[in-house]
């Protein structure tokens, strides 16, 4: 037979009438050590019950304390331990530990949930002494001071941070917002000009406008008056003309039967047909290069620089290419 500490039980079968004595024993004590636990428990809510209700007031007693001391030999500092181990202990935890005694009990009672947890799990109450439990519960206070300082610090440095990341994004925003501001005054200033552009366009169209049916008008009335007088002018522009024309024809003719003679005449005097006939290609050469340049000079004066320009240099490129072509020969 031995003693199963995980299980808290004995395992196995008593052999002798000895150890079966002891085993009888050992489970009095048991039995006596969860009755104690139970009583513990049970006075402790009891005397908080007489606190609670004043009942020690209906016993003839002004106070709990007088009551206690009087009836159980119990002063107040004791009394309201029992009241806080009824208050802030678990049942469990008290039924578990109810034989370390009403003073250890009271000092977990002081603790918070989670430092009572951590004291019974990590200490032996019934094994340990008041001073040696208070300078534990004194050091994991400390501890967990620091370790709440340590959080508040964290915290603080976490507020602020978000205070500056809030801080930040409201500047943000109200930069954005001033930005947006900016470009819609200038949107609006430039909406306001293309308006007044526009405005000034029609205005100066509807004055074309006025301005081309006045013109319209007069040139109407001019007709009307003077178309008589429009036609005779075309009649005596034609006429001219006509004159001018048949004048150029016959300075033409005129230089042509010129032209013939002087051939004729060197064909006599010189008994050469080949010179005579270079003479005359060479001189109607030269009178086309004058005539093209003449049209050139004509073009510029009527602000037509760019085609009298392509004319001149489409003659100088004929003129330079015959010259090649001469010179190869």
């Amino acid at each position: 037979m031995r003693y199963d500490t995980e299980q808290m039980m004995f395992v196995g079968t008593a052999v002798t009438a000895e150890e079966t004595a002891a085993l009888g024993l050992h489970y009095e004590i048991i039995a006596a050590a969860q009755t104690a636990a139970a009583g513990l428990l049970d006075m402790a809510r009891k005397i908080k019950r007489m606190r609670d209700t004043g009942g020690y007031k209906a016993l003839g007693f002004e106070s709990l304390e007088a009551y206690t001391q009087a009836t159980m030999g119990m002063r107040q500092r004791q009394a309201y331990n029992y009241i806080s181990i009824a208050e802030k202990l678990p049942a469990q935890l008290i039924e578990q530990n109810a034989a370390a005694g009403v003073t250890k009990l009271a000092l977990l009672a002081s603790l918070t949930a989670g430092e009572q947890k951590q004291i019974t799990a990590e200490t032996d109450l019934a094994g340990t002494t008041v001073t040696e439990l208070k300078r534990q519960i004194r050091e994991l206070q400390e501890k967990n001071t620091g370790y709440a300082q340590q959080l508040s610090l964290l915290q603080a440095n976490a507020e602020d941070d978000r205070q500056t990341a809030r801080r930040d994004a409201q500047e943000t925003v109200r930069l954005e917002l001033e930005a947006a501001l900016q470009r819609q005054k200038e949107a609006e200033a430039a909406a306001e000009q293309d308006r007044k552009e526009r405005d000034a366009a029609l205005a100066a169209t509807e004055k074309l406008q006025a301005e081309a049916e006045q013109h319209e008008k007069a040139l109407e009335k001019a007709r009307a008056e003077g178309a008589a007088d429009a036609e005779e002018k075309a009649r005596a522009k034609v006429r001219m003309e006509a004159e001018a024309k048949l004048a150029e024809e016959k300075a033409a003719r005129e230089a042509a039967e010129e032209r013939a003679a002087q051939l004729a005449k060197q064909l006599q005097v010189s008994g050469d047909e080949s010179t005579v006939k270079f003479g005359l290609l060479f001189q109607q050469l030269q009178e086309n290069a004058y005539g093209i340049d003449a049209i050139c000079k004509e073009l510029a004066e009527n602000g037509d620089s760019e085609k009298a320009g392509k004319f001149r240099a489409a003659l100088g490129r004929a003129l330079t290419a015959l010259a090649q072509t001469l010179g190869n020969d």
